[in-house]
């Protein structure tokens, strides 16, 4: 109900008026639905509080809002003890039934399950529902999940608008789209019911759409822009609906497309041809001439020069022909824009001008920059961490409080905040707060962090095994991670316990410590490992970390088969490994899960000493470094990922390299198209023994479909061998492929099938499938 129907009667008795009267009683009348301890909680004036008028004028603000009332009077009494006001309501009904009139097409049920609303209710509870109206996360979120409108209650204006909504879209898909429909509330017994009238009108649908004129873009582009479709049996789209409404829509879409790619006369018509309820459209297109762009000034700018604010997009212009485009008119403005947010100055103005030339058929174009003062952030708010702790989110952000407003580090807050793992989405938006301050809010959406998992997994190497894991991230909304597994198969079991303290000692340190039990049945022999590992790291600057990590294992060689080579067979009983392990790394990647731009550099060295009953020694370098570019010559969206691997492991003291210490390449993580560890160095039955030495290159091409589903064509090459003589191009090993890849609640996915390009002794096979959890990059 509008708030201008309402009548506001304030008796004002001038006489006796005090500078301060007090409210001594405040009476609720006329209410039969909405409880009176609902409407007082909803008012600010208070008893035993002063009065003010505009106090009671926010208070019927505030009633009309709710949805409950159709009409609200406020009358004001003096009395001997103060002030008596008396809100006089009529809230509306409590609907316990939704009936529908006029439709024919779709049956009530089926448009009370379209709509998700039961029809009827048997037993009316006013109180719980109408005091459910009541905001916070818990509700939101229960209302969210419910699928059905529960009745019972008091319907708000808001709501029956939105049903009547809903069923003019629920017509119009179906192909009615001038269907009318109104509604009516019917008093039944102290309760009401709410009637739905629906004039369904002609069936209307569309057969063909027809373009004339068109020679720059195709008719399937112009198409796209539509909401208007025309029939489709392959895709089962038979009767596509009508509306002329929407048609006209449809034309000023492409009316504006044209424009914003130059042609600056395009002169657009339609007909609809009818005949029975079938419709054919002719779009009719006179195109014109298409405007170039001429000269770009910028005037105003006294901080960047010319070149650096439009930066290559000019170029880039003349590149797709030169013309005017208002895209690159946005670019160029955001381009701008960028560059002064990352000096402060967010509350840059810019005018733009354009001249067109007729006779030249040139577009000349003017920016005033009005750069205005630097803004600092006042204050920084959270909002939607119901279970994360502020601390977790602040400690990640690079802007604070009374530092300049700097769109790096907004950008980056937003990268270090999501690659947490903990949030579906995450918005930094500042606004302003004062004349050179602005207030920054962090807005999170939480996501499940906690996961318990019960199944089974697949994986050339570990093969069939069934699994139970616990793993909760953000344990407490700390931050901090805290796993547990169990996963038993016939050739495989991995049981272990972890947990991870982020900023240790309330520093930006990391310390993570793991107990394990694991064991793996390969065909010549099987490996049991028992052990802790530790690791102690520390961020510094902004992308770069080190770290410090110790391992302590016990591990068994058995079941070697009598046909295994002598170097497998040399590996059998128990050894003590004693490891110090550290680490270099910078990653500067968006996003961890699915980089598109930045890269990533580790260096890692692993010594094993004779400590503590340790009886291995050999020592162990790897260098990864991996690089993610995105298309920014042609803005095709394509992904091209790189990554080089180089490996060395040499023993001293005497000793050997341990079996699992040496480098297996090919499989998964390596070399697609191949075994595990085939890519590398083989022994004379065709089993792996892996390598001394590595050296690995992977390069991939990848395109977002879909927020969440990526496809991607790849190329791996690479050796693993004992010497580097070994390392000559002939003897590299390359697969090729394409695959998918997506994310799911539990962990990031691909599935790739490659083909090798030269087949070695035990894997002879041209192709393989690659499933895996996990990232590749």
């Amino acid at each position: 109900m509008s708030f201008p129907k309402a009548s506001l009667l304030l008796l004002l008795l001038l006489c006796g008026l005090s500078l301060a009267e007090v409210v001594s009683r405040i009476e609720i009348r006329g209410n039969r639905f909405v409880p009176d301890n609902l409407i007082r909680e909803l008012l600010l004036t208070k008893e035993g509080g002063e009065f003010s008028l505009q106090r009671v004028r926010r208070d019927i603000r505030r009633l009309f809002r709710t949805g409950f009332f159709k009409k609200i009077e406020v009358h004001r009494f003096e009395e001997k003890e103060g002030v008596r006001l008396v809100y006089v309501v009529e809230d509306l009904p409590v609907i316990y039934r939704i009936e529908f009139e006029g439709n024919e097409e779709l049956s009530d049920s089926d448009l009370a399950e379209k709509l998700g609303v039961e029809t009827e209710v048997g037993k009316i509870d006013v109180d719980e529902l109408i005091t459910g109206y009541t905001s916070s996360p818990a509700l939101e979120e229960r209302l969210e999940i419910q699928r059905k409108l529960k009745l019972g209650r008091v319907l708000s204006q808001k709501e029956i608008d939105t049903l009547v909504k809903r069923i003019k879209e629920i017509y119009r898909e179906e192909g009615y789209p001038d269907v009318k429909v109104t509604y009516r509330i019917v008093p039944k017994k102290g309760a009401s019911k709410l009637v739905f009238h629906i004039d369904e009108g002609e069936e209307k649908y569309v057969v063909d759409i027809i373009f004339r004129g068109n020679r720059s873009f195709s008719s399937g582009k112009l198409e796209d822009l539509m909401e208007t479709q025309d029939r489709n049996i392959f895709i089962l789209r038979l009767k596509p609906p009508f509306s002329e409404e929407i048609l006209r829509e449809d034309v000023r879409k492409i009316r504006d497309f044209y424009k914003r790619e130059g042609f600056l006369e395009v002169k657009i018509d339609y007909r609809v041809e009818r005949r029975n309820g079938r419709h054919d459209i002719y779009i009719f297109i006179e195109e014109g001439p298409r405007y170039r762009l001429g000269e770009v000034r910028i005037e105003g700018n006294t901080l960047y020069a010319y070149r650096e604010l439009v930066g290559n997009l000019l170029k880039k212009n003349e590149r797709r022909g030169g013309y005017y485009r208002l895209e690159v008119v946005e670019a160029l403005e955001r381009n701008i824009r960028d560059l002064y947010a990352e000096i402060g100055f967010v509350n840059l103005l810019i005018d733009r001008k354009v001249e067109v030339d007729a006779e030249k058929k040139e577009v000349k174009l003017t920016l005033r920059v009005s750069e205005g003062k630097p803004v600092y952030i006042r204050k920084v708010k959270i909002e939607g961490n119901y279970e994360t702790r502020d601390y977790v989110i602040r400690r990640e952000l690079r802007v604070q409080e009374q530092e300049l407003t700097v769109k790096r580090g907004l950008r980056r807050s937003r990268t270090r905040i999501l690659n947490l793992g903990y949030y579906e989405d995450v918005q930094l938006q500042p606004f302003p707060a004062g004349r050179d301050s602005w207030d920054l809010l962090v807005r999170i959406r939480e996501r499940f962090t906690g996961q318990f998992s019960v199944g089974l997994s697949y994986n050339e190497i570990t093969k069939l095994s069934a699994f139970i894991s616990l793993r909760k991230g953000n344990f407490l909304g700390t931050g901090d991670i805290v796993g547990v597994s169990i996963s038993y198969g016939s050739q495989y079991k991995d049981n272990s316990i972890s947990y991870t303290d982020k900023w240790f000692l309330d520093m930006p340190v990391d310390l993570t410590w793991s107990l394990f039990d694991r064991r793996i049945d390969y065909v010549s022999y099987t490996v049991e490992r028992r052990g802790l590992n530790t690791t102690f790291s520390r961020e510094f600057w902004e992308f770069w970390r080190w770290s410090v990590g110790t391992s302590f294992q016990r591990i068994d060689y058995s079941n070697i088969s009598d046909t295994a080579s002598s170097f497998i067979k040399r590996q059998e009983g128990r050894r003590e490994s004693r490891k110090l392990i550290l680490s270099l790394s910078r990653d500067t990647r968006d996003y961890f899960l699915f980089p598109t731009e930045g890269s990533q550099f580790k260096l890692s060295y692993t010594v094993a000493l004779p400590v503590l009953g340790g009886t291995e020694r050999f020592q162990r370098v790897t260098l990864t470094a991996s690089k993610f570019l995105k298309d920014t010559y042609f803005d095709t969206g394509l992904v091209f990922s790189s990554k080089g691997t180089l490996g060395l492991v040499e023993p001293y003291g005497g000793a050997d390299v341990p079996l699992d210490e040496r480098f297996f390449v090919g499989g998964d993580f390596t070399i697609r198209g191949y075994r595990y560890g085939m890519a590398g160095v083989i022994d004379r039955n065709g089993d792996p023994i892996g390598a001394k030495k590595q050296l690995i290159l992977n390069f991939e091409l990848s395109y977002k479909l879909h927020k969440m589903f990526y496809i991607a064509s790849f190329f791996d090459t690479g050796l693993g061998a004992d010497r580097w003589e070994d390392f000559s191009p002939s003897n590299w090993r390359s697969g090729y492929g394409i695959g998918i890849r997506f994310i799911t609640p539990l962990a990031p996915m691909r599935l790739d099938w490659a083909w090798k390009t030269k087949r070695v002794k035990g894997d002879t096979s041209p192709y393989r499938f690659h499933f895996v959890i996990g990232g590749f990059f």
